[in-house]
């Protein structure tokens, strides 16, 4: 098959998430709702084409694993450092999120829910690696972890590392609990596991207030060093996100990493911001 009617044939078929429990205010209440299927990638950049391309040659094993980019060094004590986070994807919205973070260099983590992970939805996760963001794990069904057993904490972060692992060869260093809801039970398991617990310290509520304007008006309270919480599954945190950037660039900001913001994190322990 020539490889102009490989191109073509894609682009026609991409158009066809007993211990003292503490809770951080914020994060969308109550167990997590069926989500609504989500159809094929809308964008197609190079990279997406590349791993679409590998799948349908002959022989071809399936799609390669993302190169992961050089680690990169900001100096957050030089630089208004801000870490801009989503959660409960990967879904139809961030390829738009990534696009748009894309046009402002601007990097970010996603914090991803293993059951999310589909393949309709998986090249979003390389891309993400491929473009320089980070990728922590959010559970695997949005369960409140502080109400699990120890073995059912266990695998609500073990299935979803190993989702992510497989997908793109990345093993995560961070996580975030559903609902910010975590105990001693989760310090634990998360220190165990070599995950630590990224909580935030701006929440623009996206999930409540599906009002652009609204969220952007509590993104740009962010202060140097914050750790800023939204959501790639609404499309309204869409279209706050072109106004949040600039806003935040004429502030001066520098788009970082969660890691990038905090240095080496350690397992286990919570951080809110810089």
């Amino acid at each position: 098959m020539r490889i102009g009617s490989v191109l073509l044939s894609l682009l026609l078929l991409g158009g066809c998430a007993q211990a003292r429990t503490v809770s951080v205010s914020g994060e969308r209440p109550g167990p997590a709702g069926p989500h609504p299927r989500f159809g094929t990638p809308r964008h197609f950049d190079a990279d997406l084409l590349r791993f679409r391309l590998a799948g349908t040659q002959r022989g071809a094993p399936g799609p390669r694993l993302p190169a992961v980019p050089p680690p990169r060094h900001v100096d957050c004590r030089q630089h208004k450092c801000v870490a801009l986070t989503f959660d409960d994807g990967p879904a139809e919205y961030t390829g738009h999120v990534l696009d748009l973070l894309a046009a402002h260099h601007a990097r970010a983590t996603f914090f991803i829910l293993g059951q999310m992970i589909t393949g309709e939805t998986r090249d979003f996760v390389r891309r993400m690696v491929a473009e320089g963001h980070e990728i922590g794990n959010h559970s695997w069904d949005h369960a409140s972890l502080p109400g699990l057993s120890s073995d059912g904490l266990r695998r609500e972060l073990d299935r979803t590392q190993e989702a992510v692992r497989k997908v793109t060869g990345v093993t995560m260093r961070l996580m975030r609990p559903p609902y910010g809801a975590t105990n001693q039970a989760v310090d634990n398991e998360t220190k165990q596991t070599g995950l630590a617990q990224i909580l935030w310290a701006v929440d623009t509520l996206d999930w409540l207030n599906r009002n652009p304007t609204v969220i952007t008006q509590r993104s740009a309270a962010a202060k140097p060093g914050d750790i800023v919480l939204m959501h790639d599954i609404h499309p309204t945190t869409v279209q706050a996100l072109p106004r949040l950037l600039d806003e935040l660039d004429h502030k001066g900001f520098t788009y970082v990493t969660v890691s990038e913001l905090l240095g080496n994190p350690t397992p286990g322990k919570k951080y809110t911001n810089r």
